[in-house]
């Protein structure tokens, strides 16, 4: 009876943990309940071939949806139900989500709703467990607003993956050593600082992201890249950014740096168009220590002079789109850089401001590992500085009025906000970013969302304003 039991425990336990401990794992959460599914499927076909060495882990989550592509080579079938593959060499094998996604399988049909982030809590729990590695890489493949990503549409609504709702439900074990945001417009200080290292919820390391419009990764070229046996075929040429030749990194060493490195190199090579980042998350708590502490100097400084520079400062608005004024109310994203290193040069302000304002710029200088600004497509600037610019602030043209609702483009912004805005249609509110190093009602400005609110509302009795926030 003894030698049974220890048997069955050793047979259970053989296959719970039946994957030996690699040095990576990725895990790609690919979304094409959306327009983006034709995409996604090109980005599988590309994971195929690039995938040389079996020393890592590629594991794939994909929601199809009728409408838009008709690929039923690319895995099996034109399917349009929720999916889990182990990718390979030109192969791969359809998995079953064992206790943690259980309505997923080879034998059953299941739809999940990947904009919700319990169904990417559990993706990671059952990567982590079935595909155990020194380091993980989660890639979110999809679309993305600045505030939104991710978008499931076949409930019969539009939902999102947003960034407090993913803090709010993974917590620190489902943390990883580089997020990879392969959707638009999520490169924000705002995005960063919610994801940011901590003891108690989810993080990341380190974070690749565009600011604005972006387009897909060239998966095959970031895989082929990874091997211990390069063997010949793949055309290396010149890095960009750290000088010298392109390598090859074998999996059983890369570093997380070393990865992300690689990966932002191949987005470069890929998508001259296109602005990205490559973002050093550790460094995101003093950054925003210290914006919050130039805040109160701020309040003492003329507002027509900071409007000023607000106005000024580079945006990261969807181009594409002709109506300018609708691309800056939806889009209040400016570079960080470029608004906080005028605050740093303009003589109108106090000797502490400027003083002030130059320590952010280092600190995003630390932040920023690599970063370009595209030809072509985004407007023809020289207010980006590589390794310096390339993140985003939320700071909206704020007094400006909306010709369609004649309403301030801050009241406009009811998204951004330290409360929970779930219950309205594409918003979800509870940034960190706005809560943390403020004492709401106590008629202080504390932190830079409070400094927006003051700058943008005039009202601060009881109601809260256009923003129902009393500083």
């Amino acid at each position: 009876m003894k030698y049974l039991l220890i048997t069955a425990i050793s047979l259970l336990a053989s296959d719970s943990f039946s994957q030996e401990l690699k040095n990576w794992t990725i895990m790609h959460y690919a979304v094409g309940s959306n327009s983006s599914e034709t995409n996604l499927l090109s980005d599988v076909e590309e994971m195929k071939r690039g995938k040389k060495s079996e020393d890592y882990n590629l594991i794939l989550l994909i929601d199809r949806i009728e409408g838009f592509s008709e690929d039923s080579t690319t895995l099996n079938g034109n399917f349009t139900d929720t999916r889990l593959y182990q990718i390979q060499n030109n192969a791969y094998e359809q998995l079953d989500g064992k206790e943690f996604i259980p309505e997923i399988g080879p034998k059953q049909s299941f739809e999940a709703n990947m904009a919700d982030a319990e169904t990417l809590k559990k993706f990671i729990q059952y990567c982590k467990k079935y595909y155990p590695a020194r380091h993980y890489m989660l890639v979110l493949r999809s679309h993305g607003n600045g505030f939104g990503m991710c978008p499931d549409a076949e409930g019969g609504s539009m939902d999102k993956l947003y960034p407090a709702e993913i803090t709010n439900i993974l917590g620190k074990n489902e943390s990883v050593d580089i997020l990879g945001l392969d959707v638009c417009s999520m490169a924000g200080l705002e995005n960063l600082y919610q994801w940011r290292p901590q003891s108690t919820s989810f993080s990341s390391n380190y974070v690749i992201a565009s600011a604005p419009l972006s387009g897909a990764w060239a998966y095959d070229r970031i895989l082929e890249r990874i091997t211990s046996n390069p063997g010949s075929g793949v055309v290396l040429d010149s890095n960009h950014f750290d000088g010298g030749n392109e390598g090859y990194l074998d999996p059983n060493e890369m570093t997380p740096l070393d990865f992300s490195k690689l990966i932002f190199e191949e987005i470069y090579d890929h998508q001259r168009w296109a602005s990205w980042g490559l973002f050093d998350n550790s460094k995101i708590n003093e950054l925003k220590s210290k914006i919050d502490e130039v805040s109160r100097f701020l309040v003492h400084e003329q507002k027509s002079t900071i409007n000023a520079i607000v106005k000024n400062s580079l945006g990261y608005y969807h181009n594409t789109s002709r109506n300018l004024e609708i691309s800056q109310l939806t889009f209040p994203y400016i570079d960080a850089y470029h608004f906080w290193s005028q605050i740093n040069t303009n003589e109108s302000f106090s000797k502490k401001t400027r003083s002030k304002a130059y320590e952010i710029c280092q600190l995003l200088g630390d932040l920023v590992i690599h970063s370009y600004y595209g030809q072509g497509f985004l407007p023809e600037t020289s207010n980006f500085h590589p390794e310096k610019s390339g993140i985003y602030q939320i700071i909206p043209q704020g007094n400006q009025l909306f010709s369609q609702t004649n309403r301030s483009f801050w009241s406009h912004c009811g998204w951004f906000s330290p409360d929970d805005q779930s219950s309205n249609h594409d918003s979800y509110g509870q940034y960190d970013w706005c809560k943390d190093g403020a004492i709401r009602g106590n008629d202080q400005v504390e932190n830079f969302y409070e400094f927006l609110d003051y700058l943008f509302d005039d009202s601060n009795d009881e109601t809260g304003g256009v923003n129902k926030y009393q500083w």
